[in-house]
């Protein structure tokens, strides 16, 4: 058009042609504008385990004071992520549901932000480069209790300082209203004007310590499922776990804490 322009002479088409560059020099700039000032945060779950999917949490946030981003498509570990509109001094969050091959410390590295603001004829992007990271642990292989719940020895139940109901009475103290009736202590209460509650220590269970090098498994990384599965399966029985790799002894505990401690030392084992 530019050339017929060019050889006719027709002030028309200078016209047109002037326009339509025109108004692709603004679409351009207006996309350019759109996918500026943009910040982009991940943020992962806790527990992630290899091969599970999972959702970690994407958050924009439009750093620009006078312009509302729109149409902004985010492109990480290979999924794609759409935010119609982000306000102007504000953020917006979505999330990916994500998949971790294998185990492991993973690095977030580069995401791809683009847009085909204003009108799809161009799609504007950058590449933005992260440093956030997470721990990807084994993933859980079912594997028989080493020594079984509840192991008792000759001379009774081992005994927990932890509050509990099947125990020793650790304590008396005032009554609530989610105490249940059975607890309540009615010979003392009676000598009281206020109801009496007995606190209870919990039965300790045998603590379990999860040697890796010992597991049947035929490889190290059937070990380090089994380990996984072990550990979290002591956790939700209440049985303090430790763990030994190696060189490596931790001593048992049944704290959260410890857990995702110990689940992340087999994540990282062998990958230095």
């Amino acid at each position: 058009m530019g050339f017929a322009a060019v050889n006719t002479g027709n002030n028309l088409l200078f016209l047109v042609v002037s326009s339509l560059l025109g108004f692709m020099a603004v679409s351009g700039l207006a996309g350019w504008l759109n996918i500026r000032e943009i910040g982009v945060a991940l943020e992962f779950p806790d527990e992630i385990y290899a091969g599970k999917n999972v959702f970690v949490t994407v958050r924009l946030e439009n750093r620009k004071k006078l312009m509302t981003s729109f149409l902004l498509k985010l492109d990480a570990f290979g999924e794609s992520l759409r935010f119609p509109l982000v306000e102007k001094g504000s953020d917006d969050i979505g999330s990916l549901f994500v998949t971790f091959p294998v185990r492991g410390e993973v690095i977030s590295g580069e995401v791809v932000l683009s847009s085909p603001f204003p009108i799809n004829f161009f799609i504007r992007s950058k590449t933005i480069h992260l440093d956030s990271c997470c721990t990807v642990f084994p993933a859980p292989r079912e594997c028989a209790l080493p020594g079984g719940p509840g192991r008792k020895d000759t001379r009774g139940e081992a005994l927990s300082t932890r509050k509990g109901s099947g125990g020793d009475i650790a304590r008396i103290r005032d009554y609530v209203s989610s105490d249940p009736l059975k607890l309540i202590h009615w010979r003392l209460s009676a000598r009281h004007e206020d109801l009496k509650v007995k606190e209870l220590t919990s039965s300790a269970e045998a603590p379990l310590v999860v040697d890796i090098h010992s597991l049947p498994g035929a490889t190290l990384e059937e070990n380090l499922s089994y380990g996984t599965f072990l550990i979290n399966k002591a956790a939700r029985a209440g049985r303090p776990v430790g763990l030994r790799l190696g060189r490596l002894f931790l001593r048992p505990d049944f704290t959260r804490t410890h857990r995702l401690h110990l689940l992340t030392e087999l994540a990282k084992y062998g990958r230095n």
